[in-house]
């Protein structure tokens, strides 16, 4: 394990409670709640200082979303467990200008850093994506000093290329490497990718979730570290960022297991570098209050 706190920047929890989740109903792994308190059990060894908390999906439509409610939900999480720093909530980018009242009520709440709207699941990814309001809706985060999330899949990453070359200007981090496609053995395709985003300054990526990528029950370590290795490669040490996306991540490994494999994969690299990618990069991405 590192031998100093780590910062896992994506981080899920939830209460069927509190809000609605009609993409978890009847799951047998997410159908029920998640809190702070089962995330820093499951930590194991692992030393965690502080969590980015990112949206988790929960329902909306064209009218409106639980965008605020969840908010209030991971604050009273955050009241027990300071640790969660930062909160990444969702808002109906694809209304360009006309999202701001919902961005004017997110920036009400001083933890909130960033947006996420993923365009992963949606009906016509690309026509949301590259549309011109939500291209606006993205550009207007720089008016409250916010970066935006990228989800989506490797199917999906032609979109991407063309998605980040419209908001140079915005600070972008592509969530779990873009979810290559391990079990599919894109291994070309997943460096090609990286090659040509790399060259944007303003993108960093996220390196978690790659076990999920794979095949759930009978994945590998052999299987996973050339993605690993091709991350930073690509994106070097300084736009890197770790997480470990819990619970998901559940459905192939567990923190400890995750951060095991990383640090194999980080024998003999410096200690610099080590803590760039494991903590120091979340902080200034994220903003962190921390030193």
């Amino acid at each position: 394990m590192p031998s100093f706190p780590v910062i896992d920047t994506h981080l899920h929890v939830w209460d069927h409670d509190r809000l609605r989740y009609s993409a978890f109903k009847g799951h047998p792994l997410f159908g029920r709640s998640y809190h702070v308190e089962d995330y820093r059990r499951d930590c194991g060894a692992v030393a965690v200082e502080a969590m980015v908390f990112l949206e988790c999906y929960a329902d909306f439509d064209a009218h409106g979303g639980q965008y605020e409610e969840e908010v209030a939900f991971v604050e009273d999480e955050a009241a027990r467990d300071p640790g969660i720093r930062a909160i990444v909530p969702m808002a109906p980018l694809e209304r360009g200008e006309g999202a701001r009242p919902v961005l004017d009520a997110l920036a009400r709440h001083p933890l909130v850093r960033g947006i996420r709207r993923i365009v992963e699941f949606d009906q016509d990814p690309r026509a949301l994506t590259l549309s011109d309001r939500f291209v606006e809706g993205v550009r207007l985060l720089k008016d409250y000093g916010w970066h935006f999330e990228i989800n989506v899949n490797h199917t999906q990453m032609d979109i991407v290329r063309e998605f980040v070359a419209r908001v140079p200007d915005v600070p972008l981090i592509l969530d779990h490497c873009g979810k290559p496609g391990i079990k599919e053995g894109a291994l070309g395709q997943f460096r090609d990718d990286l090659r040509v985003l790399r060259d944007h300054p303003n993108l960093h990526i996220k390196l978690s979730d790659l076990p999920v990528e794979a095949d759930h029950a009978t994945w590998t370590e052999g299987q996973v570290r050339p993605y690993v290795d091709a991350t930073f490669e690509a994106f070097g040490f300084d736009r890197t960022v770790f997480a470990a996306d819990w619970p998901i991540c559940l459905q192939a490994t567990t923190i400890p297991a995750w951060v095991a494999l990383l640090d194999r994969a980080l024998a003999g690299v410096p200690e610099r570098d080590r803590r760039a990618f494991y903590r120091d990069n979340a902080v200034s991405f994220y903003r962190l209050d921390l030193p």
